[in-house]
């Protein structure tokens, strides 16, 4: 009788362990497609979007995306800042000569009184702009005009 009863506490951990197994299973499945599926596909999105964009400019580099009322991407070579929209269709160009991280940021403190702690290109609603970020604000910067296009505070 003694038998019987250490066998069926080796059946009953056996089938926990099995339980135990599959749920986890479940799980992996579960986070695969619902959490890292979409990032997946995002990623999958980008590559395609920069590859489109590499073949129509063989020479661009620093591919950047950028998103605020929706996607652009921006990239450069020696002579030209480029501008492209989601479909990776080029929405616009500047002389690289014409980029002006320093004047951005000095008249973001200076108008804004943001202390600039990064500062990127982006597109934001009709034109390229500054994107500068510090003191707990986000301000986009017309490139052309260095007017405010954009400003909000942020966490």
């Amino acid at each position: 009788m003694k038998l019987r009863r250490r066998h069926k506490k080796q059946h009953g951990t056996k089938t926990t362990l099995g339980l135990v197994i599959i749920l986890v299973l479940i799980l992996l499945v579960i986070w695969s497609e619902f959490i890292s599926g979409p990032n997946r596909v995002k990623e999958q999105i980008y590559a395609q979007r920069v590859e489109k964009i590499e073949k129509q400019n063989k020479h661009i580099k620093g591919i950047s995306e950028h998103v605020f009322d929706y996607t652009t991407y921006q990239g450069y070579d020696d002579t030209t800042l480029y501008w492209y929209n989601a479909k990776s269709e080029l929405i616009t160009s500047r002389d690289i000569e014409t980029l002006n991280y320093k004047k951005a940021k000095r008249i973001a403190k200076k108008n804004y009184k943001i202390k600039c702690e990064s500062v990127v290109l982006g597109y934001g609603y009709n034109n390229p702009v500054y994107e500068i970020r510090g003191s707990n604000k986000l301000i986009l910067l017309d490139y052309d005009s260095f007017e405010r296009v954009y400003e909000r505070k942020i966490q």
